[in-house]
């Protein structure tokens, strides 16, 4: 089908890490466990997918890793190296059947012998994806400011979110942002944008041009729940951006996941996945993410959008 990447701020940690910001990274991002040899850490992943590769860095202080494949031993990765490498295929998992598939890297406990630490880390995975093979959604529909619009992305379309979600689902995605435009603005198009598509999901990436979001934000909840009731609805916060304070983001970040919390609706948490990465907004350089970031951006909704496959099924 399709290969793309899944940036590290996509997947789930457990036990001690540390995001580094750093240029040798894909996004200029990557997590690193703690390099203690008696602590245990583990990233994880899933999805509907016919392969996977892992990459990483490697260096003296980094140790050695389990991967597991839908919970069971796979292999391992050793990170030792004597010289410092990054962007490192670091393992390869091939020829799986096409379905869902989770993927998990555990910490060993104990140290390897030529490594001077613990440490292993995750820059990204690069997945082979697959059609869900599901009906229950069978058009989505992406709704927002200019975010969703793609402001800052180039090439136009094919590095927006939604484009690269269609690629990963292998799903219909149409794609209605509006620059400039508040939460009030947008719900007043849902009826003539949105219900002529009769999606069977809606994406709404949020928060942007609202001083305070949450009572527009719910109130436009309502409206798509009124005129397509059958419909899911996934939201989610702004990324982290200099363009607002940090009180001002917190603001809104806050204030849409209240929303999505009121109206029992999945939250993606986009500004925490994107915290102190500057790099995203190159090269405007304040507030709207690039066509890497729109890469993040899709990450961060396929997750949601395969919890919310897997609960209906």
């Amino acid at each position: 089908m399709v290969k793309l990447k899944v940036e590290d701020g996509a997947c789930t940690y457990t036990g001690s890490w540390v995001v580094q910001h750093t240029e040798s990274a894909s996004l200029h991002s990557r997590h690193d466990s703690d390099g203690e040899a008696e602590t245990g850490a583990s990233a994880s992943w899933g999805g509907y997918i016919r392969g996977v590769e892992i990459y990483a860095s490697k260096g003296a202080d980094f140790g050695k890793a389990d991967v597991y494949l839908d919970g069971i031993l796979h292999g391992e990765i050793d990170y030792f190296s004597a010289s410092e490498q990054h962007n490192v295929l670091v393992y390869t998992i091939t020829g799986l059947a096409a379905g869902y598939h989770s993927i998990s890297i555990h910490k060993q406990v104990a140290r390897g012998r030529s490594s001077a630490a613990g440490r292993i880390n995750l820059d990204y995975l690069l997945a082979d994806f697959v059609h869900p093979n599901r009906d229950a959604i069978r058009n989505i529909v992406c709704i927002g400011d200019s975010i969703t619009f793609g402001a800052n992305v180039s090439p136009r379309p094919a590095q927006l979110y939604g484009r690269k979600l269609q690629q990963m689902l292998s799903i219909p995605v149409s794609i209605h942002g509006l620059s400039g435009a508040s939460i009030r603005t947008i719900t007043s198009i849902i009826d003539a944008v949105v219900v002529p598509r009769r999606p069977e999901l809606i994406l709404w990436l949020a928060g942007m041009n609202d001083s305070h979001p949450r009572a527009d934000l719910e109130r436009g909840i309502d409206r798509i729940q009124e005129l397509l009731p059958t419909a899911g609805i996934i939201a989610s916060t702004i990324q982290y951006n200099t363009y607002y304070t940090a009180e001002q983001n917190s603001a809104k970040v806050n204030e849409v996941r209240t929303a999505c919390q009121n109206k029992g609706i999945p939250c993606v948490n986009l500004y925490a996945a994107t915290f102190g990465n500057s790099y995203i907004h190159t090269p405007e350089g304040t507030v709207h993410p690039n066509g890497d970031g729109h890469n993040l951006i899709a990450n961060l909704f396929y997750n949601e959008i395969i919890t919310h496959l897997r609960r209906l099924s």
